[in-house]
């Protein structure tokens, strides 16, 4: 588990993490939703600003909403399970069966 100092949260809204946020959203859908000039989220997401302290507090309120983890994404056509064991099983299940078979098997 990495330990991060304490901070204002500016320093973690990184041009990536801003565009992953915004995710199929346009810029300006997503400057409504946090209430900023769209031509600043562009600066962000080029890194040639970052948002201040108080834009960085309606960005974390908004991943907050959206339950935005930094370190995890979705990708694929993946699917979210509960229990580890029973997951495990599932996902041996699925690989088998899309698996081709080798013709020298």
């Amino acid at each position: 588990m990495r330990m991060l100092k304490k901070s204002t949260g500016r320093e973690s809204w990184t041009p990536e993490r801003i565009r992953h946020l915004r995710g199929k959203r346009t810029q300006e859908q997503f400057a409504t939703l946090i209430r900023v000039p769209k031509n600043t989220v562009w600066r962000w997401e080029a890194g040639y600003s970052r948002p201040d302290a108080e834009r960085a507090r309606r960005l974390a309120a908004l991943a907050k909403r959206e339950k935005f983890l930094r370190d995890w994404r979705l990708a694929g056509s993946a699917v979210l399970l509960g229990d580890i064991e029973e997951g495990s099983k599932i996902l041996a299940k699925q690989f088998k069966l899309r698996m081709p078979r080798s013709r020298n098997a």
